[in-house]
């Protein structure tokens, strides 16, 4: 890492462009929010930019009216800062207005699989979170964190472990958030915006996705689906779905976990996990995506059963070979 060539970068910039990966998570919003709002304590100009919109269970978030659309003008950008993202490609239509902008870029993330893309690189692999690396820039520019950067950087902890239960709940995820307790975070209230916000249509979207529950390859795998009629037809915004994989994790006996979502455009949304035993980023990445071992996913072109087929072949392959 060099977080010496970032601080000189930043205190010599006046003004950022924030960005993460498609499909937003909470590590991608909290880390982002979190870092513009030092930004903004410091007198630099911030635009949070991505491709997708913020899912309505972040919405309670300090720092979203630094939230900037697409079309709106980037001139005069002096640098992007790019975080939780293996590669430029994961930031989707952002990619164009930072390479079109000829601007420096500073690559945050904690993903083994991360290029190194950037001018700068943090990229430390064994951080639980783009939140952890994040919070030492700001250490090391000096920078105090405050309530509402806690709020942010906490969210995106507490996200990224899958509520302090994932495999990446180490002692500094820990240590990291009981500190950012101290700075003023409210676990119990972050915890009910996150997990406990879902709307009746959405609870029975996932009775629909448990329903369409099968186990394979000797019960190693567990996969739940909905395809597009089933969603459109609920009328819920598509990021209360975010979390459903987990239940097809929770299956007895299951390895590997697959959760698809046939969307408009004739791609299919995978998400996948694994209990340990299987690499889901090396799967995802055959698939044009990528994650984490045991957390991973992947847009994919085609027909939900035709993803499915794919899926669960290379799936089988990862298998066969342990």
């Amino acid at each position: 890492m060099s977080l010496s060539s970032a601080v000189d970068l930043i205190r010599s910039t006046t003004s950022f462009l924030i960005t993460s990966h498609v499909d937003l998570d909470g590590d991608a919003i909290g880390s982002e929010l979190g870092l513009a709002l030092v930004l903004e304590r410091m007198g630099k100009k911030v635009a949070v930019v991505n491709q997708d919109p913020l899912p309505s269970r972040y919405e309670f978030l300090p720092g979203i009216y630094l939230l900037r659309d697409t079309s709106e003008t980037t001139v005069g950008i002096g640098a992007a800062l790019v975080l939780d993202c293996t590669s430029m490609a994961r930031i989707g239509s952002v990619e164009k207005i930072i390479t079109g902008g000829g601007m420096p870029v500073v690559n945050i993330d904690h993903h083994d699989s991360n290029v190194r893309f950037g001018n700068i690189n943090l990229v430390r692999p064994d951080a639980c979170a783009a939140a952890v690396l994040v919070l030492e820039l700001v250490r090391e520019l000096g920078e105090s964190i405050g309530p509402d950067v806690a709020t942010c950087l906490y969210t995106a902890v507490l996200a990224e472990t899958g509520s302090f239960r994932l495999s990446n709940t180490t002692r500094e995820a820990l240590t990291v958030s009981a500190w950012l307790v101290k700075e003023g975070a409210d676990p119990a209230f972050i915890a009910a915006q996150v997990f406990a916000r879902k709307a009746p249509a959405a609870l029975r979207l996932v009775g629909e996705a448990l329903r369409s529950l099968e186990v394979a390859h000797d019960g190693n795998t567990s996969i739940l689906s909905l395809d597009c009629a089933q969603v459109e037809q609920s009328g819920i915004a598509v990021d209360q779905l975010e979390g459903v994989v987990n239940f097809a994790m929770s299956v007895e006996g299951a390895r590997v976990a697959v959760f698809l979502r046939e969307l408009s455009d004739g791609v299919v949304k995978v998400s996948l996990r694994s209990n340990g035993t299987v690499d889901v980023d090396l799967i995802a990445r055959e698939f044009g995506g990528g994650g984490h071992a045991n957390a991973a996913g992947a847009r994919v072109q085609g027909t939900l059963a035709d993803v499915k087929g794919s899926v669960l072949g290379r799936i089988a392959d990862s298998l066969g070979r342990q």
